[in-house]
């Protein structure tokens, strides 16, 4: 796949913006809206997304916050993990990644190809 159109400096402006972001949403949960944000923003489409549902009482259990607040068991939101969201990203723009166990190692791992990726088109 990868990119089909010359790399402007606004693009990679944009980009560089856009990973630094990213790598923000360490072990993080994000909304629909944030997926198709960060989608926006990389100029791709069709990041996946599922209904997650919040189970606070299991060991790592997920979280869903509003307002400084924790929603309550069950609460169910539509949208992405950001490690698995930053792997989409990689694999639609053509760029290789490290695999990691971890989610907060896998999320860095593509922030830093992407870098590496974007510093060279530059």
């Amino acid at each position: 796949m990868g990119l089909t159109y010359p790399v402007t400096q606004f693009y990679m402006q944009t980009i560089l913006e856009a990973i630094k972001d990213l790598r923000e949403y360490d072990h993080a949960f994000l909304t629909k809206g944030g997926v198709q944000d960060f989608a926006k923003r990389f100029g791709i489409t069709g990041l996946s997304t599922y209904e997650a549902v919040s189970n606070p009482q299991e060991f790592k259990g997920l979280t869903f916050w509003k307002d400084g607040k924790p929603l309550p068991k069950g609460t169910r939101r539509e949208g992405q993990d950001a490690a698995i969201m930053a792997m989409e990203i990689c694999k639609k723009l053509g760029v290789e990644y490290p695999s990691f166990h971890g989610r907060g190692s896998q999320l860095t791992g593509c922030c830093d190809a992407l870098e590496k990726h974007f510093s060279k088109a530059s």
